[in-house]
């Protein structure tokens, strides 16, 4: 298997704790992911869009497939994902290519006594190319290598890194465990201080009810970090609060989700973020369905739509995915 190889004592430059740049790419690729709480790499099936974050998902049933994903937020800023996978049988490899693409819309450029200078289209960007085959019986590995690049206006930087994942289903397909590292590499060029990548570690475990049709997910992330909650001494102060527990600690590197299949065509999905509840919460105030996800998934002949949505506190952000089977 042509599997990207790098030595991971020579780069320096992603980071454990603390402030990154490139945080788009933490942003979930699909409306599965978004409506399974923003992050799954274990769930079971063959969502292209889960694929493309986990690269050790990607199977030979995805050949031929396109995707598309679009993602609005707020003040005109959308966010693009496009994706196709080819298998190639002689070698056994599955491949993955694609783009996940942040448009920040039009900005007004001005000077320090505000006077506009005209106008910039900032934006996000990452092309990255995938690999997957079978490692062992039970056992597939995946590594996706990509090229990251951020315009903001003259701010100008890029970067290279590398994904690597482990996927074991269990022999009767009733659950399914995943190890992914992520944004292992080094920032290539900057306009000032060289910027760390947002590392993570991540595990992921699903399980199917043999005689239902549900299937539970839990998935834990930055594992190399163990307090990971914002915490304001100053704020804190003022009003009372206090640093998270051990126990919220535990629960602040978890998300939870379920999917429920009705028949062959439809799905629903529920998810829980516990950190982005943790970090919304005001005090004081009602938080409402903080951390809470859902969605709705429709399969047809050739085609697959994907909604999802994540409330953050009285908003809404809505994420509509497309997964086209174009070759068999």
């Amino acid at each position: 298997m042509a599997l990207f190889i790098v030595d991971v004592n020579t780069i320096q430059a992603q980071t454990t704790a603390g402030n990154a740049s490139f945080n788009f790419l933490s942003l979930p690729y699909s409306a599965k992911a978004t409506s399974l709480g923003g992050l799954n790499i274990s769930s079971m099936g063959s969502d292209l869009g889960l694929a493309m974050y986990t690269p050790s998902l990607l199977n030979n049933e995805m050949n031929g497939q396109m995707y598309v994903g679009v993602k609005p937020y707020f003040a005109g800023i959308q966010q693009y994902d496009v994706f196709g996978v080819h298998q190639w049988e002689k070698k056994n490899i599955t491949t993955g290519f694609g783009v996940h693409f942040l448009d920040y819309g039009t900005i007004p450029m001005t000077d320090m006594a505000g006077n506009e200078l005209g106008t910039m289209r900032p934006n996000d960007y990452m092309i990255q190319f995938s690999a997957a085959t079978k490692y062992i019986e039970n056992f597939r590995i995946g590594s996706s290598l990509k090229f990251i690049k951020s315009n903001y206006g003259m701010y100008k930087s890029s970067a290279l890194a590398l994904d690597i994942g482990l996927t074991y289903a269990s022999p009767n397909h009733l659950s399914q465990a995943s190890i992914l590292v992520k944004n292992v590499g080094t920032q290539l060029s900057s306009s000032g201080t060289k910027q760390e990548l947002p590392f993570n570690l991540i595990l992921g475990w699903s399980k199917k009810l043999a005689l239902a049709p549900i299937q539970f997910s839990v998935t834990a992330d930055r594992l190399s970090v163990w307090n990971r909650s914002y915490f304001d001494p100053q704020y804190a102060d003022a009003f009372g609060i206090n640093p998270a527990s051990s126990l919220q600690n535990l629960f602040n590197h978890l998300t939870l989700g379920t999917e429920l299949t009705i028949g062959e065509q439809v799905d629903l999905n529920l998810g829980y973020h516990f950190i982005r509840r943790y970090d919304l919460n005001v005090y004081n105030q009602s938080n409402g369905m903080n951390g809470l996800s859902a969605g709705l998934g429709l399969k047809m002949d050739k085609l697959r739509i994907q909604y999802g949505n994540s409330f953050f506190q009285t908003n809404v952000y809505h994420h509509f995915s497309l997964t086209y089977q174009l070759l068999k």
